[in-house]
């Protein structure tokens, strides 16, 4: 894919979202001018931008969408719910379309049918002036209506509807282009042609000064099909052309234009392929990446230097005391190296918020539910990974609060709510991490409804459901295959949900969890590291193996004395602190022989697994330290309870666990 359109691919994005957003504020104040403005400065743009491509079908809808904000503007029209539908209805296919180029590099095989349908739905929201399209043509304009009769020997009327026939001229814009229009390929649509002319419509320039992509041309024609067939060919450009019915002609002969009928085709010009990855970053972030790097390269030639004196017989005290202190500088260089590679990569969430209120309208115009959406803490910043991986994970979330958790109006009202549902999308930090919550005021989780459906199901045992608390039963809508849902839709109800949430999650390096009070309303919470690319990592040794653990799932370490191992029917548990806490050995996590336990205390790592505390046994604890995680590709990617591998000082891999993974 060409730089040139992967440009377009990021600003399209940015403008689609800044429309969305626009019409999104409209529909709660429809008399705001600036939102109105922007929306239109947002259509306009994307429409410039496409008319660089040839991609006719999109140029149509948005010239259509422009046209209807720019009546806006003027006052010819009011803004309302159908005003809104429809223009955020083109948004949203603009959006598939720009992730259909994204993909493959052209526009799918349908665009054009659905980039005509689009501009007569846009096109139908306001009243075209009859003037544009039936204006009847002043005496001073109808000698050229007499010349085209009169060229060629005139027109064969025998092949006009009823006799009559239909001039027309045509004038396109010098920008037509730009909007998509194809004036050449509108006059090959024109039904039963008899004669063309064409000319240009402003004086042509010097050959030197020509300017090939703006239009100096002006079309004349007749149509022996009616008039109603020779508009709907231009009803696209009604304010561009000017249409008269002929009276009855009586010329002998014909000189007639047969063009072959056909349109313009869907085609985006470029190769197709998988999208290049790119991250618009604040200038003063590479700035400082930049100095860093020049101090990087004072520091490397100061190590040169030093290489050289030591080879000229500089004593050998003095070596060690210089090549200390080079590596302090070095540590402390690529410890503000990580930073600042880290501040590049952050992207606040705002960059995924802003996509979830045009969802939620649409997930509650679907199924006739009441909502009032909010968001905070869109300025908290997190790794782009992480931002992204989330969109998926909170989408499907977002969607149940509108399918599960909001009540009918008049079961809210029976309950003494208010009729709309409130949905709050909010982030934070909370220390190296980031926490999401979606939290709404709906029906709540019913327990002992999870409970039942788990047993039907099979999700869990008889005997185990009714050991398990309200909170560990809620617990239970995150197990593979558990949903609520009563029937199939295309939001809900295929076995598919929060349990692949959680995994998503996870993979991320973060966990999930839910509470809920009953009547109350329901919150979802993610809990995830700021960053999964450098990751600060605490190894352990097991037999003769090293392993790396996450530390942001760490929460202790401890000695813990073999008296105070209790086994647990198949199992083993310890006391810390007077806590009881369930005990795994990290060889038998890993299937391979344990070592024999030296001394009379157990090392033990104690670890949070959702919202429960495990220790984990291990031979030795060794070094903590920061790694440039590489995630498993190849025939290992799908490779269970490993997150990623990094390369140690001595050239060994270390593979990085995912330890909650391991223990299921």
């Amino acid at each position: 894919m060409d730089d040139l359109l992967q440009h377009f691919i990021v600003e399209a994005r940015e403008l689609i979202q800044q429309a969305a957003d626009d019409l999104m504020a409209l529909e709660s104040d429809p008399t705001s001018g600036p939102h109105v403005d922007s929306a239109f400065r947002a259509v306009h743009t994307l429409k410039g931008s496409v008319g660089l491509f040839d991609l006719a079908p999109m140029g149509l809808a948005l010239h259509a969408a422009e046209d209807l904000l720019g009546g806006l503007r003027e006052g010819r029209g009011t803004v309302d719910g159908d005003v809104v539908d429809t223009l955020l209805e083109c948004i949203g296919q603009t959006e598939r379309w720009v992730s259909a180029i994204e993909q493959t590099g052209q526009l799918p095989a349908d665009a054009a049918e659905e980039g005509y349908r689009l501009a007569r739905a846009l096109r139908s929201q306001f009243e075209q002036r009859p003037a544009s399209t039936t204006a009847e043509v002043p005496e001073a304009d109808l000698p050229w209506i007499e010349e085209l009769m009169a060229s060629s020997h005139g027109p064969d009327v025998s092949k006009a509807e009823n006799g009559a026939l239909v001039a027309l001229r045509y004038t396109p814009r010098p920008d037509c282009f730009f909007a998509g229009d194809d004036p050449i390929a509108l006059l090959r649509s024109v039904p039963k042609l008899l004669a063309v002319r064409l000319s240009n419509r402003d004086p042509w320039p010097p050959a030197a000064k020509i300017d090939p992509f703006s239009c100096n041309l002006r079309i004349e024609a007749l149509s022996g099909a009616g008039l109603d067939a020779v508009k709907a060919v231009f009803r696209f450009v009604p304010d561009q052309v000017v249409l008269h019915e002929v009276a009855r002609a009586t010329a002998p002969h014909s000189g007639e234009a047969s063009p072959d009928e056909g349109s313009a085709g869907p085609s985006a010009g470029a190769a197709g392929g998988a999208s290049s990855r790119m991250l618009r970053v604040d200038a003063a972030r590479i700035d400082r990446l930049a100095d860093l790097v020049g101090e990087m390269v004072v520091a490397k030639n100061a190590l040169a230097h030093l290489a050289g004196q030591a080879g000229e017989g500089m004593h050998r005290k003095d070596v060690a005391q210089c090549l200390a202190a080079s590596q302090a500088v070095i540590d402390r260089l690529v410890a503000e190296m990580h930073r600042a590679v880290m501040d590049v990569r952050m992207m606040p969430m705002r960059d995924i918020f802003r996509r979830f209120p045009r969802a939620v309208r649409d997930t509650a115009g679907q199924l006739g539910k009441a909502i009032e959406f909010s968001m905070d803490g869109e300025d908290v910043e997190a790794d782009k990974s992480v931002v992204e991986g989330l969109f998926e994970p909170l989408l499907h979330v977002l969607r149940n609060a509108v399918a599960h958790g909001a009540e009918p109006e008049s079961v809210r009202l029976d309950a003494g709510k208010p009729i709309k549902t409130k949905i709050m999308l909010r982030a934070r930090r909370e220390g190296d991490r980031v926490a999401v919550e979606v939290e709404d005021d709906g029906r709540g989780i019913d327990p002992d409804a999870i409970r039942q459906v788990a047993r039907e199901r099979g999700v869990a045992s008889g005997d185990q459901l009714e050991r398990m608390s309200n909170a560990e039963a809620m617990e239970l809508i995150f197990a593979p295959g558990f949903s609520t849902a009563s029937e199939v839709t295309d939001l809900s109800g295929r076995g598919v949900g929060m349990d692949a949430v959680r995994s998503a999650v996870e993979k991320l390096g973060g966990q999930a969890s839910v509470t809920s009070r009953q009547g109350q309303g329901t919150t979802i919470r993610f809990s995830l590291p700021l960053t999964i690319v450098m990751t600060r990592v605490m190894a352990v040794r097991v037999g003769r193996e090293l392993y790396g653990i996450p530390l942001d799932g760490v929460v202790e370490t401890a000695v813990v004395p073999t008296t105070r191992i209790l086994p647990v029917r198949d199992a083993e548990a310890f006391v810390l602190r007077d806590r009881t806490l369930p005990l795994v050995r990290l060889a038998d996590l890993l299937e391979i022989p344990r070592s024999e336990e030296p001394g009379p205390g157990m090392k033990v790592v104690v670890m949070s697994v959702g919202d429960e505390m495990v220790g984990v046994a291990v031979d030795q604890f060794a070094e903590r330290m920061d790694v440039l995680m590489r995630p498993m590709t190849g025939i290992l990617a799908g490779m269970p309870g490993v997150v990623g591998t990094t390369l140690l000082g001595d050239g060994r891999v270390l593979m990085i666990l995912d330890v909650p993974e391991l223990i299921g």
